[in-house]
């Protein structure tokens, strides 16, 4: 499905980072957290981007983009508030299982945005399973700092940034028997798997993956 909607707010989360904030202008748009959008720009270019809001507010979407060299990335330093754009989806099996496991989600640089749409998802439902964050950054750019950081000071989530080798590390015993989700970059998923692997951590991984390095 195709909708049409309008460009809300454009806000710089890092260096080639960016948030758009999309208002749908038609009804019927519904999406679950972990899935995107085909977005496709004033001028006809389209790209996959991955939503980074609840699905509680379908009508003011966030996508979190990281900004690359091609066309979507040329496309995207001329958009600009109220422009027209259009949404195509959603799409992706990147879902939480209905399950009673507790969650780890681990995200590697723009991968936590889908992180955050399951997060903001589950608190808002009150979903009683533990979740652990464990997230390696870009060059040290936390995103959505604002959001996790008070939800693990608070006690609603667990949030750890790092290597995710490290992080992994000290994090077996939630780890096993949970429910793994991992989201980012292919060298980032494939650096997970091989770590899972060696220290035999049992269980199926749910992965995202974002393509090669932009």
């Amino acid at each position: 499905m195709s909708y049409r909607a309008t460009i809300t707010e454009i806000q710089e989360l890092a260096p080639a980072v960016t948030q758009l904030t999309v208002a749908v202008n038609e009804s019927g748009f519904a999406f679950e957290p972990g899935q995107w959008v085909n977005f496709r720009f004033p001028e006809g270019v389209s790209r996959a981007y991955t939503i980074a809001s609840a699905p509680e507010r379908p009508d003011a979407v966030q996508l979190c983009v990281r900004l690359g060299s091609g066309k979507g990335g040329g496309a995207l330093k001329n958009l600009k508030p109220g422009d027209a754009v259009t949404l195509d989806g959603p799409h992706g099996d990147f879902l939480l299982p209905s399950d009673d496991a507790p969650v780890v989600l681990m995200a590697g640089d723009v991968g936590i945005a889908p992180v955050r749409s399951i997060v903001l998802h589950m608190l808002a439902q009150h979903d009683p399973r533990k979740i652990t964050v464990l997230y390696e950054p870009d060059q040290r750019h936390i995103l959505y700092a604002g959001d996790f950081d008070p939800l693990a000071r608070d006690g609603a989530i667990t949030h750890q940034s790092g290597k995710i080798q490290t992080l992994i590390g000290r994090n077996l015993k939630i780890l096993n028997g949970a429910t793994k989700m991992a989201a980012g970059f292919e060298p980032f998923l494939d650096r997970v798997r091989e770590v899972l692997a060696e220290i035999g951590i049992d269980g199926d991984l749910i992965t995202e993956s974002f393509g090669a390095l932009p």
